[in-house]
């Protein structure tokens, strides 16, 4: 059974007899009749009484007829649903972003997308790369966002990687430590240190850069942007953080900390889906606002002129 024997079958039905139905779709008339005993021969069913030159559907075929006008239903709204995929005027998103990417782009990008395509169904999860990596194998997820660098090696991911985007620490607005800088790794230390998980590598370059062995560098881990800006106005804390609009923009609350032979730092976040996966046109549209927020001085990040 094909399509286009359905589409004749539908023909006859609607014109009568096969003459005006053979015209109607482009066809002889013994190649009409042709494509409708096929489609009896297929099914092994008859499906139209010809007698008389009349056109007589059997019960078999007002069952198989009404089937075959949903099925062309169906068949021709593909192409206009495929428009609309395209336009983003349907579909649905699913994205994993990892935890100090959520912070520093999740609102920003989300709240674009939901503007800029307002019938677009969207889902955002937040956990580590290992365990977005999960969700994205079992096809949960279209992709994710997030720090890479300790990311278990699996097959079947492909990575790109996104802009660097500078990480600094960060105080309250006269916070003692200001007085002193640049302020040395141990001097931070008087006071709580709060900072995401880091890569196991980052980790160990702070703890081997203090002298003191009291504690580790790091006495708060937390991976909740919004809670690390608590502390550091709170409880005086030394937050380490992306130097983001996004994130110390919001507040004027809050200024840089300049470190005592601190070597630039920078995040490490790239974009991950599956090998042989074809984004969808959201995914796209989504890893697009992405990298334009995260490109400097971008307009769309609403970033401050830096002296």
């Amino acid at each position: 059974m094909q399509l286009r024997q359905l589409r004749h079958l539908i023909a006859l039905a609607e014109q009568g007899s096969f003459g005006r139905a053979a015209e109607a779709v482009h066809l002889s008339q013994p190649a009409l009749s042709r494509s409708i005993d096929n489609l009896e021969e297929g099914l092994q069913a008859r499906l139209v009484d010809r007698a008389y030159g009349q056109v007589r559907f059997t019960t078999a075929g007002d069952l198989v007829l009404a089937r075959a006008k949903a099925l062309m239903a169906d068949a021709d709204q593909i192409p206009r649903d495929l428009q609309l995929l395209q336009g983003l005027a349907v579909g649905q998103l699913s994205v994993g972003l990892g935890p100090f990417a959520a912070g520093m782009l999740g609102r920003p990008v989300l709240a674009r997308m939901a503007q800029r395509y307002p019938q677009l169904s969207i889902r955002i999860e937040v956990a580590d790369p290992n365990a977005l990596a999960e969700r994205l194998h079992r096809r949960q997820l279209d992709l994710f966002i997030a720090d890479t660098r300790d990311l278990q090696q699996q097959p079947g991911l492909q990575r790109k990687r996104l802009p660097n985007m500078p990480v600094s620490f960060f105080v309250r607005a006269g916070h003692p430590l200001l007085a002193l800088q640049p302020v040395a790794l141990d001097q931070a230390m008087d006071y709580p240190v709060a900072g995401p998980n880091l890569p196991s590598g980052v980790a160990a370059h702070f703890d081997a850069q203090v002298q003191r062995r009291d504690r580790s560098f790091f006495s708060v881990i937390c991976d909740d942007l919004g809670t690390l800006q608590h502390l550091a106005l709170t409880a005086n804390a030394v937050i380490l953080a992306p130097d983001h609009a996004g994130f110390h923009h919001a507040t004027e609350l809050l200024e840089r900390l300049p470190i005592r032979k601190q070597a630039p730092m920078q995040t490490h976040y790239s974009i991950v889906w599956l090998t042989h996966r074809t984004l969808s046109p959201a995914a796209l549209a989504f890893t697009g606002l992405v990298r334009a927020m995260m490109e400097p001085d971008h307009p769309g990040t609403g970033a401050e002129p830096r002296p």
